[in-house]
């Protein structure tokens, strides 16, 4: 949980940062990509916890797709 908030944190920041930088009120769309990566790996971070849990988690981009499912004892 504790790279979920840490993530988060940087996220929000670099959002707020994009406010503030030349030009003020604009975020440029490298900040856009630098928030989702950085919000990817905290999802990828919880896949294993859900499926010790027994979930099924299935995660896509295009033509790419990954599966994970878990079961209870």
């Amino acid at each position: 949980m504790k790279v979920f908030y840490i993530t988060f944190v940087l996220s929000v920041l670099l959002i707020v940062g994009g406010f503030l930088v030349p030009p003020v009120g604009q975020i440029d769309g490298s900040v856009l990509t630098a928030v989702g990566l950085l919000l990817m790996f905290a999802a990828i971070d919880r896949v294993p916890e859900a499926v010790k849990a027994g979930r099924s988690i299935r995660i896509s981009k295009g033509d790419f797709s990954v599966e994970a499912s878990g079961r209870n004892p």
